[in-house]
């Protein structure tokens, strides 16, 4: 005679003994199987919520969210929600009606969109119709790109009190296209990305060469980090102390 295969509870992993219930297609001492919030037992034969790994009784869900329970309407449509809806405007849709209300495309809420008042009711509209009607209210000197003079008929970037094509707002010296969400500089009024501003505007550091970038010393002809001011032949530190340059070392001397 074979012996048995021992079962084991889903919460605690060990031996059951002759009585478990069913939870999840998983076996459980009745003890076991509780609220992760409140720690109270819950039945197994009533209703529960399940999220990232945690188990919560009905009673707990609803102090987080006081409509489950009732019945959910789509904002869009006004009719019942049956199981599955999508959180848009800080409403409930059926993943169909939430769509944009120029071209009827429905919307991820996740992806980018705007937010409109249609009749008194918020609607999302798409970023693809906000642009193409946005033209409308540009004036005919904003519609002209500075960077190519040629009209603008689709998206566009703002920059420098101007609208840009995006593949026309570009560095002025390297000719690399400038996202609209990064820094940038200007050089005599255009665009200049920070890689080249570092390497060809800012002032460079006399002693190690490198862009200086807020506050820097500046003796003579030379700009200088705080840091790197330092005596060649002692090493200290000479901010406050009196120096003179030879072409290729700082040395320092006591103040007079």
């Amino acid at each position: 005679m074979t012996e048995k295969e021992e079962v084991l509870c889903a919460g605690c992993c060990k031996s059951i003994g002759l009585k478990w219930i069913v939870a999840m297609d998983q076996k459980w001492h009745k003890y076991c199987f509780c609220c992760d919030t409140c720690k109270k037992q819950i039945d197994s034969k009533k209703s529960f919520f399940f999220e990232k790994g945690l188990r919560t009784c009905v009673d707990c869900a609803k102090k987080e969210d006081p409509s489950i329970g009732e019945e959910k309407v789509c904002y869009g449509c006004e009719t019942p929600i049956d199981k599955v809806w999508v959180i848009g405007l800080d409403q409930k849709w059926h993943s169909e009606c939430f769509k944009c209300c120029e071209c009827s495309r429905i919307i991820d809420p996740t992806e980018k969109f705007y937010r409109v008042e249609v009749e008194g009711k918020k609607n999302p509209k798409c970023t693809d119709c906000r642009v193409v009607k946005g033209m409308a209210t540009l004036d005919v000197k904003d519609k002209t790109c500075p960077g190519c003079e040629e009209e603008i008929t689709s998206s566009w970037v703002v920059a420098l009190d101007a609208h840009w094509h995006k593949a026309c707002f570009k560095c002025s010296h390297c000719d690399r296209v400038i996202d609209s969400s990064e820094k940038f500089m200007t050089n005599l009024g255009k665009p200049v990305c920070m890689g080249c501003n570092n390497d060809h505007f800012r002032k460079k550091c006399g002693v190690c060469g490198t862009p200086i970038v807020g506050t820097s010393l500046i003796y003579q002809d030379s700009s200088f980090h705080y840091a790197c001011v330092k005596c060649f032949k002692c090493g200290k530190f000479g901010i406050f102390i009196k120096l003179w340059l030879t072409p290729s070392h700082i040395h320092l001397r006591p103040d007079l």
